[in-house]
């Protein structure tokens, strides 16, 4: 037996772009559909340019305020010099964390700075996965305790709380 025969045949090109909003069909409703026609809402981090969904994210937050404690503590000893600054990746912004650690590289070159005690802290939430944080401190500095002040934005990131600004006064 003989191979068969190919015939050749003409096939079109798909198009060379996607078409434009206008050119698509309207997404059709039905009565008993359960889901509107409409894509997630994105957000873009301007810090590392990751892309998280925004829906209501704050029940799968834990309590802001002893994690903002907790973070103060760590992000004034990171800027002391007694901390790794790599300590703070998981929980702060990489802008954050790079600031952070040009000042701690600074202040451990200089030698040894005061021991900081966070006074108390205080949480607001302005919106959905968003804690602005306000804490007071106190270190020793020529036998007197100095007072100062603390602000940061906490934002839900990957179920967990993230610091993407910080601010010591």
């Amino acid at each position: 037996m003989s191979a068969p025969a190919l015939v050749p045949y003409v096939r079109l090109a798909p198009p060379y772009q996607p078409p434009y909003d206008d050119e698509l069909p309207p997404p059709a409703l039905s009565a008993g559909s359960q889901q509107l026609p409409f894509e997630p809402i994105v957000q873009r981090s301007p810090d590392d340019g990751a892309v998280a969904s925004v829906f209501p994210l704050r029940r799968r937050l834990p309590d802001p305020a002893p994690w903002a404690r907790q973070f103060v503590q760590a992000a004034l000893e990171a800027l002391n010099g007694r901390r790794p600054a790599s300590q703070l990746q998981r929980m702060a912004s990489p802008g954050v964390l790079a600031g952070v650690a040009r000042v701690g590289a600074r202040a451990a070159a200089a030698g040894a700075q005061p021991v900081i005690v966070v006074r108390s802290v205080h949480v607001s939430e302005p919106a959905d996965a968003v804690a602005e944080v306000c804490a007071v401190i106190s270190r020793q500095e020529g036998g007197q305790t100095r007072f100062r002040a603390v602000a940061a934005r906490l934002e839900g990131y990957s179920g967990h709380w993230r610091c993407v600004t910080l601010q010591v006064g």
